[in-house]
Formats: C-alpha cells, sequence, structure tokens
C-alpha cells in the first residue's frame, strides 16, 4: 500500500525499475485485451482522472512544454477512445463514445487545460451515469481505522501527514503523491482512489488490496487520502453549507461524493457545494445520519427475531417496538413527502411484526413479518437516498400537506366562529380567536424548540399526536352533541338571539377556546413534522415550488374559509347548529382514529392487525382497536342524534 500512488503518473506508485508511465499503459492494455467487463469500466474512470490530472504537464497555453508528456497524453487519449469502443453496448454509449473521441482530438490540438479537464468530467460523468459504475460503501467508512491503516501501509513512501515526504519515498521515481496538493485533489474521484487500492495494476509494483484489506477498509482508506487536502477553513464552510443551505444535503447524495471529483461539483454546483464536499470526505459520517435510522431499524427487528426464538417475549416485543420508535419513526416523515403509500406499507409490516409477537405466532411467522418490514426500509432507503423531489413533486407534497392538515382545523374554528357571529356572540367570539392564535404561538414555540433545544424522540411525538387527537376527539363529540341537543331547543335559540354571551356561560366559553386550541395545536405539530421532512427533500431548484404549494394552500383554505362564513350565515340558526354537528362528529370521528393510531405506534396501546385498508383521510387504520373505537363513536352518535329528535318531534 505504501507504493500505491505517485505524483506524476496520478493514482501509481511504481518500483524504481518500472516507469510510472507505463501504469496507465499497462491499465489500458489489460482494458482493452479482453472482453470489458465492471472492472475495467472503472479502470476507465481511472484512466480518465490521469489523463485529467497530467496534461497540464504536458502543454501549457496551448505550447508543448514536454514532448515525452505530450506523446504520453496522445496515447492514453487514444486508449481511453478504444477502451470506451470495447464497451458493452448501452444506452448512452454513443455519446460517450463521442466525448471520448473529442478528447482525443483535443489532446492531438494542443487544447487548453481547462478544455481538457471539461472533457475528462464529461466521460468520468458519462461512464458513471451510462454503466452504474459508483459503488459506496454500505455504512460510514472508520476514519480512526485509516488512519491507523494509512500509518502502516502508506506512511513510509507518502509522509506521516501525506505530502509524499516519507523516507521509504525518497529513491522512487516518480517520487510519492503529494495528497495535500490542491490541484491533484480537485481532479480525483474517491471512486478512482477506491479502484486503485482494490484492483492494484497487473505486473507492476502496485498489488490489488482486494484480498489483505476488507471493502470496508479500502473505502475508508480511500475517504482518508482523499481528504488530506482539505483545509480546516474548507472543512468548517462545507460543514456550515451542508448543514444550512435548504437542498444541499439532496444534492450531495452518497453518489455524488464517491463518483464525482472536487472539481466537477465546483462547476456544477459552486463553491458551496465544494465546500460540502470536501467537507463530507473528511467526515463521512455526516451523510450516513440520514440512514442511520433506517439502520438501526434492521438491527432491531433482526434482534426482536432472534430474542423471539430464544423465547424472551418481553424483550423482543421491546426491541420490534424501539425498531420503529427509535428508528423508523425518525425518518418518517421524510418518508412521507417522498412516497406516502410506501410509508403506510412500512408501517403496517411494523404492526404486523409487533402483532405477531404480542399474539405469541410461530416462530417461522414472526421471521416471516421480520424479512416483510426489512424489505420494506430497504425500499425506503432506495428512496430517501435520490436527489430529492422534483418541482411539481415539491410543490404538490407541500400544497396536500397545508392543506389536508389545516382543513380539519378550519373546519372546527370556522363552524364555532360562524355560530358566535351569528349569534353575535362577541366575548365568545374573542375567545375562540384566542384559542387558535395561542395554538399558532404554541406551534412557533415548538418548532424552535424541536430545532434548538428539545429533540423529539419518536415515542413522544407519537405520543404528543395521540393525546392531542384523542382530547380532541372528545370534546369535538362533546360540542358537537352540545350543538344538536339545543338546535331543537325553540327557546334555547330565542335566548341566544337575545343574549348569547350570557347563555353560554364561562364554562362553556373557555371549552369554545380550548376546542379552537387543540384543534389547532394538533394540527400544526403534525405540519411542522411534514414541512421539516419536505425541507429535507428540496434542493435550490424545487425550493421555491415548496413555497408556491404553501401560498396555492393558504388561497385553498381562504376559499374553503369564506363559502364556509356564507353558506353557515346563510342558515338558519337550527339548520346550521344540526350542520355544525355534523361536521364536528365526523371530524371527532377522524380524529380519534388517528390518535388511537398514533398512541399504537408508541406502543401506549396495544395493537392487532385487521385486513381492511388504510384510509388516512378518515382516521381509518387497519387495526381492530382503531377501527372498532371509530364504530362504537358513530353508534354513539347515531343513537344520541336519533334521541335528540325523537325528543324534539314529542
Amino acid at each position: 500500500m505504501s507504493r500505491l500512488f505517485s505524483s506524476k503518473s496520478g493514482p501509481f506508485m511504481s518500483f524504481p525499475q518500472i516507469p510510472g508511465r507505463l501504469f496507465p499503459v499497462l491499465l489500458a492494455f489489460i482494458c482493452l485485451s479482453q472482453p470489458a467487463t465492471a472492472n475495467d469500466q472503472t479502470a476507465l474512470v481511472q484512466l480518465v482522472e490521469y489523463v485529467g490530472a497530467d496534461y497540464i504537464n504536458a502543454v501549457a497555453d496551448g505550447v508543448v512544454v514536454s514532448p515525452a508528456e505530450f506523446a504520453e497524453m496522445s496515447e492514453f487519449s487514444a486508449l481511453l477512445a478504444e477502451g470506451v469502443a470495447n464497451l458493452p453496448e448501452a444506452e448512452g454509449k454513443e455519446e460517450l463514445q463521442s466525448q471520448a473521441n473529442e478528447l482525443q482530438l483535443a489532446v492531438a490540438g494542443q487544447a487548453s487545460e481547462q478544455q481538457v479537464k471539461s472533457l475528462t468530467q464529461a466521460i468520468r460523468a458519462s461512464l458513471v451515469r451510462v454503466y452504474g459504475i459508483p459503488v459506496a460503501p454500505k455504512q460510514a467508512p472508520d476514519m480512526a481505522q485509516a488512519a491507523s491503516l494509512y500509518q502502516a501501509q502508506c506512511a513510509a513512501c507518502h509522509g506521516q501527514s501525506g505530502q509524499g515526504d516519507g523516507p521509504a519515498g525518497v529513491a522512487l521515481e516518480p517520487a510519492p503523491t503529494d495528497f495535500t496538493e490542491v490541484a491533484r485533489y480537485n481532479g480525483r474521484s474517491l471512486l478512482g482512489l477506491y479502484t486503485t487500492i482494490t484492483q492494484g495494476v497487473d505486473g507492476t509494483g502496485m498489488a490489488a488490496y482486494e484480498g489483505s484489506l476488507s471493502d470496508e477498509q479500502r473505502w475508508a482508506l480511500a475517504f482518508y487520502v482523499g481528504a488530506k487536502a482539505v483545509t480546516a477553513d474548507v472543512e468548517d464552510a462545507g460543514e456550515a453549507a451542508f448543514g444550512t443551505i435548504p437542498g444541499m444535503k439532496a444534492g450531495l447524495s452518497l453518489d455524488t461524493l464517491v463518483a464525482q471529483a472536487p472539481e466537477d461539483v465546483l462547476d456544477s454546483k459552486g463553491p458551496e457545494a465544494y465546500a460540502a464536499l470536501g467537507y463530507l470526505r473528511a467526515n463521512p459520517p455526516a451523510l450516513f445520519n440520514k440512514n442511520r435510522f433506517i439502520a438501526l431499524s434492521h438491527d432491531k427487528l433482526a434482534l426482536a427475531d432472534v430474542l423471539y426464538q430464544q423465547g424472551d417475549q418481553r424483550a423482543a416485543k421491546a426491541a420490534a417496538l424501539s425498531a420503529y420508535l427509535d428508528g423508523f419513526e425518525m425518518i418518517e416523515q421524510q418518508l412521507a413527502a417522498v412516497d406516502a403509500a410506501l410509508l403506510r406499507e412500512a408501517e403496517s409490516r411494523f404492526m404486523a411484526v409487533r402483532e405477531a409477537i404480542d399474539r405469541e405466532r410461530g416462530t417461522a411467522e414472526v421471521t416471516a413479518k421480520v424479512v416483510s418490514a426489512r424489505a420494506a426500509l430497504d425500499d425506503a432507503a432506495a428512496v430517501l437516498s435520490g436527489d430529492g423531489l422534483s418541482p411539481a413533486a415539491t410543490m404538490s407534497a407541500s400544497f396536500f400537506i397545508l392543506f389536508r392538515e389545516g382543513l380539519e382545523a378550519l373546519l372546527v374554528v370556522a363552524a364555532l366562529l360562524t355560530f358566535t357571529r351569528k349569534a353575535n356572540a362577541v366575548r365568545a367570539t374573542r375567545h375562540i380567536h384566542l384559542g387558535w392564535v395561542a395554538a399558532l404561538v404554541a406551534g412557533g414555540l415548538t418548532w424552535y424548540l424541536a430545532n434548538t433545544l428539545i429533540h423529539f424522540s419518536g415515542a413522544s411525538r407519537e405520543i404528543t399526536e395521540g393525546a392531542a387527537g384523542i382530547v380532541a376527539a372528545l370534546i369535538l363529540f362533546y360540542v358537537g352533541f352540545w350543538m344538536h341537543s339545543n338546535s331543537h331547543s325553540q327557546k334555547w335559540l330565542g335566548y341566544i338571539r337575545e343574549k348569547v354571551d350570557s347563555a353560554l356561560g364561562n364554562g362553556t366559553v373557555w371549552v369554545l377556546t380550548f376546542v379552537s386550541f387543540i384543534s389547532v395545536y394538533r394540527e400544526i405539530f403534525e405540519t411542522i413534522l411534514f414541512y421539516q421532512a419536505l425541507w429535507s427533500q428540496v434542493t435550490p431548484l424545487t425550493m421555491p415550488y415548496l413555497f408556491y404549494g404553501i401560498a396555492a394552500a393558504v388561497a385553498g383554505l381562504a376559499v374553503v374559509c369564506v363559502l364556509f362564513f356564507r353558506i353557515g350565515m346563510k342558515l338558519p340558526l337550527s339548520q346550521f347548529f344540526r350542520f355544525t354537528s355534523i361536521v364536528l362528529l365526523v371530524l371527532s370521528v377522524i380524529l380519534l382514529g388517528k390518535g388511537i393510531a398514533a398512541l399504537q405506534e408508541a406502543g401506549v396501546i396495544s395493537a392487532f392487525y385487521l385486513a381492511v385498508p388504510t384510509v388516512d383521510w378518515l382516521g381509518v387504520y387497519p387495526t381492530i382497536q382503531g377501527v372498532l373505537a371509530q364504530v362504537i363513536a358513530v353508534m354513539l352518535g347515531a343513537m344520541l342524534w336519533l334521541r335528540g329528535n325523537t325528543q324534539a318531534s314529542s
């Protein structure tokens, strides 16, 4: 490993008796002398990076400064074109071949360094795109282990700090690579470094380390040497950019980090992304953080299966619950913003695991449920590894998040305000406004705490949503029934027309205030979680569409509000009472189902799977407890409704 790289010949370091410039020739010869394989494709990435990095040693300002180097570049560009020609047929190969031919002509014509660099960048990107070349580490590279590997294998030639000044490298020609050289750093991808470490070069002193180092170790070493040129200032700027610039996390995917050289990112994404790439090279765990919860879920599900096989049902249940709450729940909102159907499917599979353990099913059945849930996790990981949402998807998701969540709260508040306005109840109207305004303030405070001071665990989120949903459902049920029971009382209707504030009384007014608060706060809490997830999926290109979606949702809610007020104000008071009571009773059933589902996900209420479809907008989820509670609520509401009608007719 100490003879891995040379400053003159790109990624290669030779024994003294073998000229460094022969290595790319040998590499290309290997590619051309046998059928193309995936390894040959990645070897071409190495070759094109070499041309891009060393062309400056051959030509400067359109003048050949080294005939030997120029002959080398001419030969390598020709070999690259031949290597591309030998690749298997694929969609996009024709464009790749054209780029390789253009590079060969550019070198022959002594083109500028910038033109050659642009062509090599384009060829590297095409190789990655057409042949799906990038492979990536399955987990965050262990940089501490990489530092130890470097000292043991590489420092003798490349020096302890990577400046190419190791004692064993003094006699080598060409000299060992200076990894701190920014110009060379800019032109090298992690894929090229990893491929060199893995494959080596046959017939040279550069041995293949595929057999002696694990895949994880080779990736760790590639990241380690690939970050030597990253200064502290660049790393700090990159950390700030990666953590604060909207869309940066989505734009710098793992494939981008591995396959693109820093100069590619600088040209295509700008200086902030360039700095962020440097930060990620030096701190790869930061990129893996978005999927660490998926990895945790995988591990906890596997543990639950093992514990159940061993007969420890209680521990297995705890592990299965942790797999959801401490893992999947933390990326649930991100997934909802990208693929809501997959989210519901994954939730049902997690629930099926817990149910199978709860009901003491056979070990084979529990294992099958665990395998199914882990497959859903793999699907979620694949979805979340993309480069963010399209403009249309961003706007659509943004619109429906706010419109769906806002509609439930709006209907409650609008119903209460229409009632108090019809009766000219100034004091009650003020209290209702106080309720929803307080909910907005509380929601803003929740958002601040969630982003600065307090970390909301999966369990706390679900318990908060569930408790708020059930409390709101009970109060809405009470208010809805109260409105219906009084809709037939002529004495009551006449009285509130004259003096409604007194008729309502302090107790009832504060109930209306609390209804307004809890209904709005619950939806704000959920909306905050959804928009936090959606924000992580947008890019600078699609960010405006997030705000377009918000604006469209606000406009839609305003239209609903105006229509509700106009219809409500035109209805006679008794009919309005009955209409509003229906709205509130329906909303109470919906919130009851959502509240129970949230508490089930938190493990507060047990769950038994039921073969019914999920209807999210009605709060119907496939569990016996949730469906049964909603059925009982509907039956109770119908019974009280009929009883009120009977009393009125008599």
